[in-house]
């Protein structure tokens, strides 16, 4: 049997990343953002962190997925998480959020919070499995159909709790992987 290691590689987003990550936006949400809204917040680095997932493959490297976040006092406030649909529901979309935890930690941030679509029920239990609780919701949030937006919020990220959680995550994430490089693995002849 021949092992196949899938690479990845967490990194800042580029400008010239935009015009991919508008694809994989424009396939996966209704109301995706416009292009001059990245380049705007790519321009704001002291207060916005975006990043983007790259998978490494024979044939070149890939953005599979794409978060974002802003930084408001000790607050960092997730704007985007995404992961082309054809990879999704394979741990792309936690390892993205867990980047971005980490960038959180990196601000100098002591909470982190979120709007997730009231129908984004695999969105809302990983947010939950990070320890993310439901404060809120945000009546016709969202301009496409009016859908109402739940708010989450974590504990402080410097927490036991919250650190026990992403601890836990962050397993999750290796396991993932190493299933994932499992089942791309092939017979030799």
């Amino acid at each position: 049997m021949v092992q196949v290691r899938e690479r990845l590689a967490v990194e800042p987003m580029r400008e010239s990343d935009v015009p991919v990550v508008q694809d994989i936006e424009r396939s996966i949400f209704s109301t995706p953002w416009p292009r001059n809204a990245y380049y705007r917040e790519l321009a704001s680095r002291n207060s916005a962190h975006y990043i983007v997932l790259r998978r490494e493959l024979p044939e070149g490297r890939e953005i599979v997925g794409y978060g974002g976040m802003w930084r408001m006092y000790d607050e960092a406030h997730v704007t985007t998480v995404g992961v082309r649909r054809d990879l999704q529901h394979r741990g792309y979309g936690r390892i993205v959020f867990a980047a971005l935890i980490q960038a959180a930690y990196d601000m100098g941030a002591k909470w982190v919070t979120l709007e997730v679509r009231v129908s984004n029920e695999n969105a809302m239990r990983m947010y939950e499995a990070f320890g993310f609780k439901v404060i809120g919701r945000r009546k016709g949030y969202y301009t496409d159909n009016g859908e109402d937006a739940i708010v989450m919020w974590s504990d402080s990220i410097y927490s036991p709790r919250f650190r026990q959680a992403l601890e836990a995550n962050l397993q999750r994430i290796e396991a993932d992987v190493r299933g994932l490089r499992r089942s791309l693995g092939h017979q030799g002849a």
